[in-house]
């Protein structure tokens, strides 16, 4: 015997809700954390743009360092370089740390403006090792993967502080074909 579709509709839209609510608190995080930073970031600044009651971060997070572990987390993914074309990969990579901002955020920010907190700064540095520099190293291979992932990581997060936090006229948004070029070779020739 089954049951009809609309008597099971109120017993999944809670756990809908909690997902949506969840994740308007992490993208809300992401922001903030990304324009602020963490120690000039509060948990009832973050919940009123989600739209949501403060408590709401303890139920689903615990705190504010786990809550920047979770919004950190979820924007450090190393298949985000690795999917990308090995044959196309230098101008590939520069498009896409150059771009308008996509479907997600770019993490380098966040943890750029976390680095002044101590407990922020150690949760950036472990899921940085964690879900970016070692996968990326892998991906590179045994041989030079670990040196190949730090010079990824270097020049990325290089490119990003200067269109982003301290903005260089030469990085924005007029960068030219030589600058693009540039960059993308040094990117291509850590795949080459």
């Amino acid at each position: 015997m089954s049951m009809p579709e609309s008597a099971l509709e109120p017993a999944l839209r809670p756990q809908r809700d909690a997902q949506r609510t969840r994740a308007a608190i992490l993208a809300a995080a992401q922001d903030a954390f990304s324009i602020r930073g963490y120690s000039d970031t509060g948990v009832r600044e973050i919940t009123a743009a989600a739209g949501v009651n403060p408590a709401l971060v303890s139920r689903y997070f615990g705190s504010k360092e786990k809550l920047y572990e979770a919004a950190l987390s979820d924007l450090l993914r190393a298949g985000i370089i690795t999917e990308l074309p090995k044959e196309n990969f230098g101008v590939a990579v520069v498009d896409l740390l150059t771009a308008s901002q996509g479907p997600q955020r770019n993490p380098l920010p966040m943890m750029m403006l976390a680095s002044a907190d101590p407990t922020a700064r150690a949760i950036s540095d472990r899921l940085l090792k964690a879900l970016f520099v070692e996968p990326l190293a892998r991906w590179y291979g045994h041989k030079r993967g670990a040196g190949k992932a730090a010079c990824f990581s270097a020049l990325a997060s290089g490119l990003t502080l200067y269109r982003e936090l301290y903005p260089l006229g030469a990085f924005g948004s007029e960068m030219t074909a030589e600058t693009r070029g540039w960059l993308a070779t040094a990117f291509q020739a850590l795949i080459d």
